[in-house]
């Protein structure tokens, strides 16, 4: 029988749900949700927590004002893996949005990360809070 696991999710204003995908706009999504995370914008939360059905990742992002996805393409993984747990995204970005190709190097350029990160900001401003 497995041992009860808790995890450390707990609601923030705006939690940020990236997809996280094992290719070059998926790693991008992780990475700008880190960042956003680090530079006080959001809190970065686990989708893999959300897709195990764990109850306190859920409660968090349901209790959070807004819910931001960052998918890195038009496969929309991450605010699929939601929106089956339960959670209403407020706002869905896609990385391929910056004419990003999507390739299996996990790697992008800093002026990727930037336009990704400037084309998010813009689109949260437009999100009533």
């Amino acid at each position: 029988m497995d041992p009860i696991v808790e995890c450390n999710c707990t609601a923030s204003e705006l939690m940020i749900f990236p997809c996280a995908g094992a290719c070059s706009v998926g790693q991008l999504s992780n990475d700008l949700a880190k960042k956003m995370s680090k530079e006080g914008i959001g809190k970065m939360a686990c989708i893999a927590a959300v897709g195990a059905g764990g109850p306190m990742a859920i409660k968090a992002a349901n209790d959070a004002k807004i819910v931001l996805i960052i998918d890195g393409c038009p496969m929309s993984c991450a605010k699929k893996i939601v929106e089956k747990a339960g959670i209403r995204p407020t706002l869905q970005v896609l990385v391929t949005d910056i004419d990003m190709k999507k390739t299996d190097i996990l790697g992008y350029s800093d002026e990727e990360m930037e336009r990704a990160f400037k084309m998010t900001l813009d689109r949260l401003k437009n999100v009533p809070r």
